[in-house]
């Protein structure tokens, strides 16, 4: 079966410099077996533990709740459904090397799908290292989280985080709010937005998101806190 490298990583949104490693992360033991070549078990043990520091560390810095709530989101988020989800989403079960006895499960079996998205996040670290890693996890599999966080009826106060700076502000008497588009990347199917939120034209705060709205949303958020904890003064 030919490994359409090129595809493969242009979906994943990372380049690597060892091919070879890439092709790995995508091998079943099962093809590994007909074929002779390494498969990806260690790869996704490895990746398991990357991906659940790099959630904890996200979890933490954004006070997702007390630590029992947090350990409760962690695990929702690194179960197989989620990672099934991503990987699916981005169109990776497409590149799975599988043996010919198992290529009638092909979209059946959840675990076979969801343990690439550890191997691969574990090839990306041994690649290019921790920060290469926190940004394919972060633009896959806590944004996605986000997106849904967003859409639940409890967190309608963050998406109308925009209409209670500009309220706060108008109130106060504070000035004018605008929002900058910073930058926008990533491929086509994941792109990555991130904002600033300007008061009176000065840069207040920054936020990021998959979309434009999410990052303003996000961005207000933060910009309220901290107008609120400086008591109205933005100096």
């Amino acid at each position: 079966m030919i490994f359409d490298i090129d595809g493969c990583e242009e979906k994943i949104g990372y380049s690597f410099k060892d091919k070879m490693l890439l092709r790995q992360c995508f091998t079943h033991s099962s093809y590994a077996y007909e074929h002779g070549v390494l498969n990806n078990e260690l790869l996704e043990f490895f990746g398991d533990s990357i991906m659940e520091f790099v959630v904890t560390e996200y979890l933490y810095k954004h006070a997702r709740g007390d630590e029992g709530k947090m350990t409760k989101i962690r695990a929702e988020l690194v179960s197989k459904t989620p990672l099934l989800n991503i990987v699916k989403k981005m169109g990776l079960n497409e590149f799975v090397l599988l043996g010919n006895g198992l290529e009638k499960y092909l979209n059946q079996d959840e675990k076979l799908f969801s343990s690439v998205y550890e191997a691969l996040c574990a090839g990306i670290y041994i690649d290019g290292g921790i920060t290469a890693v926190k940004k394919f996890i972060t633009n896959t599999l806590i944004v996605d989280y986000e997106l849904k966080q967003a859409k639940k009826p409890k967190d309608k106060k963050k998406c109308d985080a925009k209409n209670e700076l500009q309220e706060y502000v108008q109130k106060n008497k504070l000035g004018t709010i605008t929002y900058e588009l910073l930058w926008k990347k990533g491929p086509d199917h994941m792109p990555e937005f991130r904002v600033a939120v300007l008061l009176n034209g000065s840069r207040l705060a920054e936020g990021t998101g998959q979309s434009k709205k999410l990052a303003q949303a996000n961005s207000a958020q933060t910009a309220l806190k901290k107008i609120k904890k400086q008591g109205g003064n933005d100096k």
